[in-house]
């Protein structure tokens, strides 16, 4: 029978040094791991004859090897690993699934297309996501997959392709190979257009779901950017995950975000990098407009203003979006001044008036959630009632609905969003809370506050205490005016000292 093993070897990747100083490969956390590398008939046979016992393959047409337990107690290991050596015992015949990580092949959700990734579990991987040399690697081992001896091999032995990964960074769909398998095509092509059912998923279109395990590269992209907008951080995007999907690759050595909602898909952010260049732009909008019916939802928001006459230049069509606004916080303290006069009055007569309520702004716990939780259906029938008569109401009442959501997931994972938050409380009862996080060295980030409308002067006095409290921040960034009338005025009532406007880009047309 003739061989469906592919020959010659793969390329690899990674430096040898560099692998046996690792200690990630060949190692499980379970018996029966998935990760487990499988082997063909042939290479079976291969490892049989260098000393690994037949009764780790259960099955000798094909199938993952049995894992052993470590010998240091922690774990399984591959009975090909030698763990003295930090070495494989058959490295000159190791499988197929060996020679082609650190990439992994991967049915999408769907289980419809079979997709190439990274395997974030390999360091270097991680260290050189932004570097030329893995993507070009990526492009020609794409080719060599897409070859009709790997297709055949993977036709016989099915197993090599994994179920689909959260720690996999999606590089490319494999059309052909999926058309192999599947006796489907791909709808891998795009830009594509046509009945919204037959569109690609994001993971088809080589975008990776964002996970919390990926905020590190998240933060270390947004290190090349200067701008003060509060887009650019982690736990602004990460509270409104329950009304967007978000999903990210490197695309022309740039960080790409892109967002999922009902009407399609979107970019919270520009592309990020060292340099931004027009054909990445090209590239994240043919990548949304394989997916929106309506070319206008293709967008990318956020925008500093330093970056609308590149966007213009490509005949983008960039347009003003919101206002944000930032403070000194010395002077939201002292509230010193004619022109902070209400202010100053609000905060002293709240004061006055509950110095005999066992007043106390406390540090946010998890079992205060309930009670904030109550407070804010409480605030928003208040709001309702105190909201605008016309214009921006049915806005307004909108961004309430939503912000429940919004409330509910900084309430409930306040920790892992890296939050500080604080209660207010009368006579015991909660009153007020607000949250905000650090967003440079010197800027403290506002993200959100709520108190009760009934209680005179107590917004006033639980925001000047709350920046009391951030004493190691010079700047207070009260985040956007989500384009409220209302809500710029209450912003601008407190005399930014600077205000900084985003813009959003589209297509002409």
């Amino acid at each position: 029978m003739k061989s469906t093993h592919p020959d010659p070897a793969l390329p690899q990747l990674i430096p040898t040094a560099r692998c046996l100083a690792c200690d990630v490969c060949c190692r499980f956390p379970e018996k029966d791991s998935p990760l487990a590398p499988y082997f063909t008939a042939e290479e079976i046979r291969r490892a049989i004859q260098r000393g690994i016992p037949p009764e780790r393959f259960a099955d000798e047409k094909g199938c993952r090897i049995e894992l052993i337990p470590h010998p240091n107690g922690e774990g399984y290991i591959c009975p090909a690993f030698d763990p003295a050596a930090n070495g494989c015992r058959i490295y000159d015949d190791r499988p197929f699934d060996c020679q082609l990580f650190p990439l992994a092949l991967m049915w999408d959700p769907a289980k419809s297309t079979v997709l190439l990734g990274y395997d974030r579990k390999c360091p270097v991987i991680v260290e050189t996501l932004f570097d030329a040399v893995p993507f070009e690697y990526a492009r020609t081992l794409a080719d060599r997959l897409e070859s009709d001896e790997i297709i055949k091999m993977l036709q016989a032995h099915p197993g090599l392709i994994g179920a689909c990964q959260d720690d996999v960074m999606i590089l490319t769909p494999l059309p052909r190979l999926t058309e192999a398998l599947t006796g489907r095509s791909s709808a891998a092509r795009y830009p594509h257009r046509g009945h919204p059912q037959s569109r690609p998923s994001p993971e088809v279109l080589g975008l990776t779901p964002l996970a919390d395990a990926d905020r590190p590269l998240f933060e270390s992209a947004m290190k090349w950017t200067r701008t003060e907008l509060s887009s650019y951080s982690w736990p602004p995007l990460m509270v409104w995950r329950d009304h967007f999907k978000y999903y990210w690759a490197i695309i022309e050595r740039q960080f790409c975000l892109f967002s999922r909602y009902a009407d399609g898909l979107f970019m919270p952010l520009p592309p990020i990098g060292e340099t931004l260049t027009e054909t990445a732009v090209q590239r994240c909008f043919d990548r949304m407009d394989a997916i929106n019916s309506n070319p206008a939802v293709s967008r990318i928001e956020s925008l500093a203003a330093e970056q609308v006459l590149f966007f213009e230049t490509m005949g983008r069509v960039v347009k003003p979006k919101e206002q944000e606004y930032l403070y000194d916080r010395e002077t939201l303290v002292r509230l010193a001044g004619d022109r902070y006069k209400a202010k100053r009055w609000a905060c002293n007569r709240f004061a006055r008036e509950h110095r005999e309520d066992h007043l106390r702004l406390e540090p946010y716990r998890s079992s205060d959630r309930d009670d904030c939780l109550e407070l804010f259906a409480r605030w928003k029938i208040q709001h309702a009632g105190h909201g605008p008569s016309s214009g921006n109401r049915d806005q307004d009442q909108m961004m309430l609905e939503d912000a429940a959501t919004a409330h509910r997931r900084a309430l409930e994972d306040y920790m892992a969003l890296g939050l500080t938050g604080r209660v207010m409380r009368l006579g015991g009862s909660i009153v007020g809370y607000t949250f905000g996080y650090p967003f440079r060295s010197d800027i403290f980030c506002v993200l959100l506050e709520v108190a009760d409308r009934e209680i005179t002067g107590l917004s006033a006095y639980l925001y000047r205490e709350f920046c009391r409290e951030m004493s190691g921040y010079a700047t207070i960034h009260a985040m956007d005016d989500s384009s409220l009338d209302r809500l710029r005025a209450a912003k601008l009532s407190y005399h930014p000292s600077k205000i900084l406007t985003s813009y959003i880009a589209t297509r002409p047309g």
